[in-house]
């Protein structure tokens, strides 16, 4: 479905990423993992075209993408859930869902209707609040809204960018659950997460990257299993980040 070779973007002078090379076939969540600067953002941005690769080639269903712009890609069916939710917070609940449908093309009203209410079927909150402003919402919520609002664009293929962040973690699990069974309804998915372990608990597949390169490839299970994984990022947020700094410290003295 997605096929992202060997890709090289830049921000400025900055080289972000160095050779991204990753797939995501059609019924999979592939994770896309890694710390804070590991090139994670800029990497599903250059897949949708907010951020240009200078260099290699981005293939959504057998076309070439590479630089095709924002909104083109959308309506070839990939849907963003940008980091941080960006909705919009004067508009209505339902107002918000509806701004996702707008990359659709030629459809009737009864096809976005249907969509609209599977969204309200998955999210229930959302129905029952559909009138009140975005920032009236909780995070939790805010995020089932974001959510929602790329469901409605009928994606084949949906990016989301640390869903979890900022959320509790009841509402981490809940968020996780939605997303396996968005999958299970036949919607491919890759994300991006630093929360390794939750991540690779509802993937097939995962890639970790570290400053803009793929570091280690492999499937859910196996990366659970993996040493590197335990000790660089599964373990605690303390023993993680003091593995880190090792690891960066081995490779600055090679």
């Amino acid at each position: 479905m997605l096929k992202v070779d060997g890709i090289e973007s830049w921000y400025g002078a900055i080289q972000a990423l160095k050779g991204v090379t990753l797939d995501v076939k059609p019924g999979e969540i592939v994770a896309l993992l890694g710390a804070n600067g590991a090139g994670k953002s800029t990497t599903i941005k250059t897949i949708t075209g907010l951020v240009k690769a200078k260099k290699g080639k981005i293939e959504f269903l057998g076309q070439d993408i590479t630089d095709m712009e924002t909104e083109d890609i959308a309506e070839l069916g990939i849907a963003y859930v940008p980091e941080g939710r960006r909705i919009f917070p004067g508009l209505s609940v339902m107002d918000n869902l509806m701004l996702g449908a707008t990359p659709r093309k030629r459809v009737s009203q009864a096809d976005i209707q249907k969509d609209l209410d599977r969204v309200l079927t998955i999210f229930p909150v959302l129905a029952e609040f559909r009138g009140r402003l975005g920032w009236q919402l909780s995070g939790g919520q805010q995020q089932m809204l974001a959510i929602g609002r790329g469901l409605m664009s009928a994606a084949k293929l949906l990016i989301m960018d640390e869903p979890s962040l900022g959320l509790a973690p009841i509402l981490i699990q809940e968020v996780f659950k939605v997303i396996k069974e968005i999958n299970q309804a036949g919607t491919t998915i890759l994300l991006v997460e630093q929360n390794a372990r939750m991540a690779l608990l509802i993937a097939n597949r995962g890639y970790v990257l570290e400053t803009g390169r793929v570091m280690l490839a492999d499937t859910a299970a196996n990366l659970l299993a993996s040493e590197e994984m335990k000790a660089h990022y599964l373990g605690t947020h303390a023993n993680v980040k003091e593995a880190r700094q090792r690891r960066r410290d081995e490779r600055a003295g090679a």
